[in-house]
């Protein structure tokens, strides 16, 4: 007699027997995303999850780096923030919770002491990324993610965390890691100039969440917007990453690792996969 399984079991076991690789360290790793289902696909290779890897939701900081300590003010709305509220005066949101302008800028969210509730329309970062995702392993690129699920322009998809670390410990790092393409650095220079040098970055390699594995793209659907929530240090602000425009379900989510480059002016790295129509043919920094 054929056993029929629940529905969410059924998809788990398929996915085990797709995969060459065993995933389950993964789907372990996994069970600790804030409201997101994340499922694993490697037909490829029999690559596993990377060694030493934990699976965190918020970031982590090293003893060098101060704890952000710029309070925050807060507003006396209840049930959601109203017109005229100080919080909500810049109207980052829509109705649905997406971003209403997806150029890059600065986000300022509702803090821990407000008393607008968590149902507030100016609390969508953090309250978690409700996107269904994949993480799946590519030919030439390593891991990548794709959506299980349409997702609108505007939509938060993740936060990018990892340990936060300073700028001389980020480029010891990057110098020991890059020759073997480990490095998962993302400096926190979104409220700098261009000439200014960032004073921390966030290094995902051995703690992060699903945005540790976004590929990069000539032409990504997502980008970066510096966040803040419980406080206003810009050096020390979040990392939230939206959709640019209408995402197809299974199509890989992408961000530019650097969109400021200028050929001539940056150092070329490693030959670029992503296929764009406008594809730099290397990776800039």
């Amino acid at each position: 007699m054929e056993i029929e399984y629940p529905e969410t079991l059924a998809k788990y076991l398929q996915a085990l027997e797709n995969n060459r690789a065993n995933v389950s360290k993964f789907n372990r790793l996994f069970q600790y995303a804030k409201g997101q289902s994340i499922s694993v696909l490697n037909t490829v290779d029999d690559v596993d999850c990377p060694e030493d890897f934990t699976y965190i939701n918020h970031n982590i900081y090293s003893d060098e780096v101060p704890r952000p300590c710029t309070p925050m003010f807060w507003c006396e709305c209840t049930n959601g923030c109203h017109e005229g509220c100080e919080c909500a005066s810049e109207r980052n949101y829509n109705k649905d919770g997406r971003l209403i302008s997806v150029g890059k800028g600065r986000i300022v969210e509702c803090g821990p002491l407000c008393k607008c509730g968590d149902e507030c329309i100016n609390r969508v970062v953090q309250n978690g990324s409700k996107a269904e995702l994949e993480l799946r392993r590519y030919l030439h690129k390593g891991w990548g993610v794709v959506t299980k699920c349409p997702l609108k322009k505007g939509t938060f998809v993740a936060e990018y965390v990892g340990e936060v670390i300073t700028t001389d410990e980020a480029e010891r790092r990057g110098f020991k890691d890059k020759p073997q393409g480990l490095t998962y650095l993302y400096d926190l220079d979104n409220e700098f100039f261009a000439s200014d040098c960032s004073d921390f970055s966030i290094d995902a390699k051995t703690h992060g969440n699903i945005s540790r594995f976004f590929n990069h793209s000539c032409n990504p659907n997502m980008n970066t917007h510096s966040i803040y929530i419980e406080h206003r240090d810009p050096r020390l602000h979040r990392l939230a990453i939206f959709a640019t425009r209408y995402i197809r379900i299974g199509e890989e989510l992408t961000i530019d690792y650097s969109p400021g480059a200028v050929e001539g002016e940056s150092v070329k790295t490693d030959p670029c996969h992503c296929g764009a129509t406008n594809c730099r043919k290397f990776m800039f920094f």
